[in-house]
């Protein structure tokens, strides 16, 4: 027995999906578990779904950006609840070592360039996680966040929809493909997105 061709399979599984109205909201609440959660990269999500909106037409690119951006103002008022809630000490004491030095290091970050923080934190997931916990968990007022929020939510899925867009429309003609790359140059981003940050925090660590 034959296997189903690429495009039997994106016809008759990938484009009734990407039809559906549950499209949004599958990605809207992946988004907002990402940023609560990040083991899942939200980001290859949105990209993949730009890059079939632009070769497939579905689906439709703006209700993908505004979903995308609720989704990530969502998840990071909701991890800043969290920190409120719990306190930066409970947090500290994790025994996910990774996860703790990145909340003392956020937390020496919520200075008078809070704001820069929460915005290029956005980008990075588990310093994302970090920043809004402790920005959260400090007394940083949600009245200062909330602004700092709403731009990086929408920068955030903005350039995530732009990249799988241009992906998609350089491979129009084999969608499949398109994704696959659109989403292979997230995880790329992504992962060295957190190399270098991680290579700054190591940089900036005090000396024992």
């Amino acid at each position: 027995m034959q296997s189903a061709a690429p495009m039997d399979i994106f016809n008759d599984l990938v484009l009734p999906l990407a039809t559906s109205p549950w499209v949004y909201l599958i990605a809207l609440g992946l988004v907002v578990l990402d940023g609560v959660f990040p083991v899942f990269p939200s980001e290859v999500v949105v990209v993949g779904l730009a890059a079939l909106a632009a070769s497939s037409a579905v689906p439709d690119i703006l209700l993908l950006l505004l979903t995308a951006s609720l989704g990530a103002i969502i998840g990071d008022t909701l991890t800043y609840t969290l920190g409120r809630l719990i306190g930066i000490r409970r947090f500290q004491q994790t025994r996910f070592r990774p996860l703790a030095r990145l909340l003392r290091w956020a937390s020496r970050r919520m200075g008078p360039r809070a704001g820069m923080v929460v915005l290029t934190a956005r980008f990075i997931p588990f310093a994302r996680l970090a920043v809004n916990l402790t920005a959260g968990s400090t007394g940083f007022a949600y009245r200062r966040f909330a602004p700092f929020c709403l731009v990086a939510g929408a920068a955030w899925a903005a350039y995530n929809v732009a990249m799988g867009y241009i992906a998609g429309q350089w491979f129009a003609s084999q969608p499949l493909l398109g994704m696959a790359l659109a989403i292979g140059l997230a995880v790329l981003i992504g992962l060295a997105l957190d190399f270098m940050a991680a290579r700054l925090r190591n940089r900036r660590r005090p000396m024992p």
